[in-house]
C-alpha cells in the first residue's frame, strides 16, 4: 500500500508541475517529467509510467507511442496487474489501428476485452468496445462493428454520460453510412448531435463532418456544405490537421456531386498531403479515388487509371476493403469505357468477388440480428421501468386509499351518521354490480375481437411468408441467370480471340481466293459474336450497377455519343440532328442514360435506307413530357421494322431486321436500362419509311431510388420476421414431440 501511495504521489506531483510547465514551454516538460519518473519508480510500478508515456505520445508520434504501450502491456502482464493489463492493452490496440495494423489491433482489443469483463472494469470495457467497433468498421466487418457499438452504447446509457452516448451514436451512424443506409446513418448522427457535449470540441467537429458527408449522399448538397462550414466555425483558424482533412474531403464530395469538378479537385488535392502527413491510409485511398473519377470525367484515362491503381494498392496493403471495392469498380468502369474489355472483366470479377465476400447474406442476417437484439434489450429495460413505475403508483394509490379510509372512518364516527354510510354502501354495491356486468360484456367482446385478430394475423403471416418464399425463388433464379450469362460470355471470349488470331495468321499464308473468302467470313462472324458477348456483359452490368443520381448535361452527352459513332463507318449522305429543350432537367444515372441513347442511335444508323433516292436522316429530340417526366424521341427514315409484334422487338435476341449485327440485344439493353430507371420505351411508329422510338423517363431518379431502398428494407424486415416465426414453430414442434405417447402393443394404426 505504501509503494502504491508513493507512486501516485509522484505522478500527481509530476502532473501538477508539468501542467505549470506546459503553459510556458508546451508539451515537452511533461514528457521529460515522465522520463525522469521512469528512472525512479520500482519495477512493479514501471508499467504505469510507460502507459502514461504512450498516452502522451498518442497524438505526437504513433510509432513511439506503440513501443511504450507494448512495453507497458508486457510488463503489466508479467506483474499480473489486471487493471493495467487492460489499460495498456486497450491503448496499444487503438495505436495499432492508427499505424494501419488492423488485424493485430482487433486481436489485441479482443484479448483485453475478456479480462475487462471478467474483472468488472466497465470504464475500460466501453472504451475497448468502441475501439473494436472502429477497427471492424475499417476492415468492413460491419456486423461485428455494429454489435460492439451497440454493446458500448448500452453501457454508456446506463451511466447517463451524454458525451459518451453521443460518441457511441456517432460510431453507429458511421457503420450505417459505410453500408449505404444513409437515412438510418443520418438518424443516428442527429441523435448524437442532440446528445453532444459543448466542451468536447474534437467529437463535435467529427460529428458535423459526418452529417455533412451523409447529406452529400442524400443529394442535399447545400445542407452538406452548411454542416461542414459549421465545423470550421468551431475551430475557426485553429483547426488541427485531421479536421482540415475531413473538411477538405467533405467539401470535395459536395462539389463533385454538384458537378463543380475544378473546385472538387482543388479540395481533394488539399486533403491528400494532409492524409499522408497524418498517415491516414483510409482517407488517402478514398481521396485518390475521387481524383481518379475527376480525371476520368476529363477524359484523362491514363492518369485516372494510374490513380485508381494507387488507391487499390494502398487499400489492399492496409486491409481497407471498403476503399478497395471502390477502386476495383472504378477500374472496371474505366477500362470498359476505353474498350479494354479484358482488364474491365478482370476488375469486374475482383469487384464482384470482394463485394460478395463483404456484403453477404450472412452479413445482412447478422446486422438484422444485432439491431433486433439491441432493440429487444431496450424494450425489455423500458418494460421493467414501466412496471416499476406502475408498482410505485399502485403503492401511492394504496397509501392514499388507506389515508382516505381513516379520514372517512373518523368523520363517520364523529358525525355518527350510520344511515348515510349504509345508503352509500348500498349505492356502491349497485354501482359495482352494474360495473361488473358491463365489464363482463366488454371482456366477452374483447375475447371475440382478439380471436378474430389472431385469425387475421395468422392468414396475413401465411400470405406474407408465401410471397417472401416466391420472391426469394425469383431473386435466386435471376441471380443464377445473370451469373450464367456473365460467366458464359467471359468463357467464350477467350476462344473467340484465339479464333480471330488464327484467321488473321492463316489469311497471310493462304493464296486461294475461295479459302480467303471463307477466312474473312469466319473472322467477321467471330467479330459479330464478340460484339454480342460484349453486350451480354453490359446486361450483367445494368442488373448490378449501383445507380447514382446526378444532374446530366444531355446535349453534351449526345455529342459524345455522336462523336463515338463517327469513328465507325456512317453513310456520307446521312444527316444526324439533335435538339434538347432548355426546359429539360434530368437527374438520373449517367451510365444507363448513355446506354439508352447509344443503342437507339446505333439502331437508327444501322438500319438506314440504302436507296439513292432517299437522303437518310436520324433526328434526336428530348423534351418535357409532364412536370415529372421527360421524353426522348429517336426518329429515322430507314428500312423500318417489319415484325407485327412491336413489344417483341425488345426481348432478348429478338431481331428487328436481318441486317442486325448484334444478335438482337441492342433494343433489349434499351428496355432493361429504361426499366431500371423507372421508365418506359415504346415503338410508336414503324413502316417501310422508318421508325420512331419514344422513351419516357422520370425527371428525378432520387424519389424512385428512395422508394426502392424502403421496399428492400421492408422486405428484409419481413424476411427476418418470417425466419423467426419458422424457428419458433420448429422449436415448439420439437418440444411437443417429447410428450408423444408410445403406441400400445396390438393397437390399430
Amino acid at each position: 500500500m505504501y509503494v502504491r501511495f508513493r507512486l501516485w504521489t509522484i505522478i500527481t506531483c509530476l502532473a501538477i508541475s508539468s501542467w505549470y510547465c506546459e503553459s510556458l514551454y508546451g508539451q515537452t516538460p511533461k514528457l521529460d517529467s515522465l522520463n525522469r519518473a521512469l528512472l525512479t519508480v520500482s519495477n512493479g510500478e514501471r508499467h504505469q509510467v510507460l502507459f502514461w508515456l504512450a498516452y502522451e505520445w498518442f497524438d505526437i508520434d504513433n510509432e513511439k507511442a506503440v513501443d511504450f504501450a507494448s512495453q507497458a502491456y508486457s510488463l503489466a502482464s508479467k506483474n499480473s496487474d489486471s487493471l493495467w493489463v487492460v489499460k495498456s492493452g486497450r491503448i496499444r490496440g487503438q495505436l495499432l489501428r492508427r499505424v494501419n495494423q488492423l488485424e493485430e489491433s482487433i486481436h489485441q482489443l479482443e484479448e483485453v476485452l475478456s479480462i475487462a469483463k471478467r474483472n468488472g472494469f466497465s470504464a475500460e470495457e466501453k472504451l475497448i468496445l468502441n475501439g473494436l467497433a472502429v477497427s471492424h468498421t475499417y476492415v468492413a466487418n460491419y456486423d461485428k462493428a455494429l454489435e460492439y457499438n451497440f454493446a458500448s452504447l448500452e453501457i454508456r446509457e446506463r451511466e447517463g454520460d451524454k458525451k459518451q452516448i453521443s460518441i457511441a451514436l456517432n460510431n453507429i451512424g458511421l457503420v450505417y453510412y459505410k453500408l449505404g443506409d444513409f437515412d438510418r446513418a443520418l438518424e443516428f448522427y442527429m441523435r448524437a448531435f442532440n446528445e453532444k457535449s459543448s466542451d468536447d470540441k474534437a467529437s463535435n467537429l467529427n460529428l458535423l463532418m459526418n452529417i455533412g458527408l451523409c447529406y452529400n449522399h442524400l443529394g442535399d448538397y447545400q445542407k452538406a456544405k452548411q454542416f461542414i462550414h459549421d465545423a470550421y466555425k468551431i475551430c475557426k483558424d485553429d483547426c488541427d490537421q485531421l479536421i482540415q482533412m475531413y473538411g477538405e474531403f467533405g467539401l470535395g464530395i459536395a462539389a463533385y456531386q454538384t458537378q463543380e469538378f475544378d473546385e472538387a479537385e482543388q479540395h481533394f488535392r488539399n486533403a491528400l498531403p494532409i492524409s499522408r502527413e497524418v498517415n491516414d491510409k483510409r482517407y488517402e485511398a478514398e481521396t485518390i479515388y475521387y481524383l481518379a473519377k475527376i480525371k476520368n470525367i476529363q477524359k484523362d484515362y491514363d492518369q485516372a487509371a494510374d490513380l485508381l491503381l494507387q488507391s487499390a494498392e494502398i487499400s489492399k496493403s492496409t486491409g481497407y476493403n471498403e476503399s478497395l471495392i471502390l477502386a476495383y469498380k472504378g477500374l472496371s468502369n474505366l477500362y470498359s469505357e476505353i474498350n479494354d474489355f479484358e482488364k474491365a472483366t478482370k476488375y469486374q470479377n475482383a469487384y464482384i468477388t470482394l463485394k460478395d465476400s463483404i456484403y453477404s447474406s450472412e452479413l445482412i442476417k447478422n446486422l438484422a440480428k444485432v439491431q433486433t437484439n439491441y432493440e429487444e434489450r431496450v424494450n425489455l429495460q423500458t418494460i421493467k421501468e414501466k412496471d416499476e413505475n406502475i408498482r410505485l403508483q399502485n403503492e401511492l394509490i394504496s397509501r392514499q386509499r388507506i389515508q382516505y379510509f381513516f379520514v372517512l372512518l373518523i368523520t363517520i364516527l364523529i358525525i355518527g351518521l350510520a344511515s348515510v354510510l349504509v345508503w352509500a354502501n348500498r349505492r356502491q354495491q349497485r354501482h359495482n354490480l352494474a360495473l361488473s356486468e358491463a365489464k363482463k360484456i366488454i371482456e366477452d367482446q374483447n375475447k371475440e375481437l382478439t380471436k378474430s385478430n389472431e385469425e387475421l394475423d395468422k392468414r396475413v403471416r401465411e400470405k406474407t411468408r408465401d410471397l417472401l418464399d416466391t420472391n426469394d425463388t425469383l431473386i435466386q433464379v435471376n441471380e443464377e441467370l445473370d451469373n450464367f450469362i456473365y460467366k458464359t460470355s467471359h468463357d467464350i471470349r477467350g476462344p473467340l480471340v484465339t479464333l480471330k488470331g488464327v484467321c488473321n495468321v492463316a489469311s497471310l499464308d493462304v493464296k486461294d481466293p475461295v479459302a480467303l473468302d471463307y477466312l474473312k467470313r469466319l473472322d467477321l462472324t467471330a467479330e459479330k459474336l464478340n460484339s454480342i458477348l460484349t453486350r451480354l456483359l453490359v446486361v450483367n452490368q445494368i442488373n448490378h450497377q449501383e445507380l447514382e443520381a446526378v444532374l446530366l448535361n444531355l446535349a453534351e452527352l449526345i455529342q459524345e455519343l455522336l462523336l463515338a459513332e463517327r469513328k465507325t463507318p456512317i453513310p456520307s449522305r446521312m444527316k444526324i440532328t439533335s435538339h434538347v429543350d432548355p426546359q429539360v432537367s434530368l437527374i438520373s444515372d449517367r451510365y444507363l442514360i448513355r446506354i439508352i441513347l447509344e443503342n437507339l442511335i446505333d439502331n437508327a444508323i444501322k438500319f438506314y435506307n440504302t436507296s439513292e433516292r432517299i437522303e437518310p436522316f436520324v433526328n434526336i429530340q428530348i423534351s418535357v413530357a409532364t412536370p415529372s417526366k421527360i421524353l426522348i424521341q429517336v426518329e429515322d427514315n430507314g428500312i423500318g421494322i417489319t415484325t407485327p409484334d412491336k413489344d417483341g422487338i425488345f426481348h432478348l435476341f429478338a431481331r428487328a431486321s436481318e441486317r442486325s449485327e448484334t444478335g438482337g440485344i441492342g433494343l433489349y439493353l434499351t428496355r432493361l436500362a429504361t426499366q431500371r430507371l423507372g421508365g418506359e420505351v415504346r415503338l410508336v411508329q414503324t413502316s417501310d419509311k422508318g421508325s420512331t422510338f419514344h422513351v419516357f423517363l422520370p425527371a428525378d431518379l432520387r424519389p424512385i431510388l428512395e422508394k426502392r431502398k424502403q421496399a428492400e428494407a421492408q422486405m428484409k424486415s419481413e424476411r427476418a420476421k418470417r425466419d423467426r416465426e419458422l424457428k419458433a414453430q420448429r422449436e415448439q414442434e420439437e418440444f411437443l414431440s417429447q410428450f408423444k405417447l408410445p403406441k400400445q402393443k396390438g393397437a390399430a394404426t
